[in-house]
């Protein structure tokens, strides 16, 4: 079976779990910091399973961002759940590798540049 994939994605769902974390600045620089202390630790050009971040980013999302309690009140966290849809079909692996990504490329940059890690 083929699979159906979205937008360079696994799948809508992880998609749009990527695309809501990227464009609030507070969840992107939260996502980040989970990537930036699960690659503390490890060489440059050690390989970094993202099973692990995967794992906590799925927690963090499920368990602490988008509960009744915070998404009652708050209608961009309502907006997203209801545009993710389905939390079970979000490859928290795949988002993993992403920002780990990121933050590897981020961290290689700032070092060239002289500057801080952003």
């Amino acid at each position: 079976m083929e699979s159906e994939g979205y937008q360079g994605w696994t799948n809508r769902e992880t998609w749009a779990t990527n695309l809501w974390i990227e464009n609030d600045q507070a969840l992107s620089e939260i996502v980040a910091d989970y990537a930036r202390q699960e690659l503390e630790g490890h060489d440059r050009a050690e390989e970094v399973n993202p099973y692990y971040l995967g794992e906590t980013l799925k927690s963090w999302i499920e368990e602490d961002l988008l509960i009744f309690e915070n998404i009652k009140d708050n209608r961009n966290l309502w907006m997203m759940l209801t545009d993710i849809g389905s939390l079970y079909r979000v490859n928290y692996r795949e988002l993993a590798g992403y920002y780990l990504d990121i933050v590897r490329e981020n961290t290689a940059l700032a070092e060239l540049m002289g500057g801080e890690v952003v």
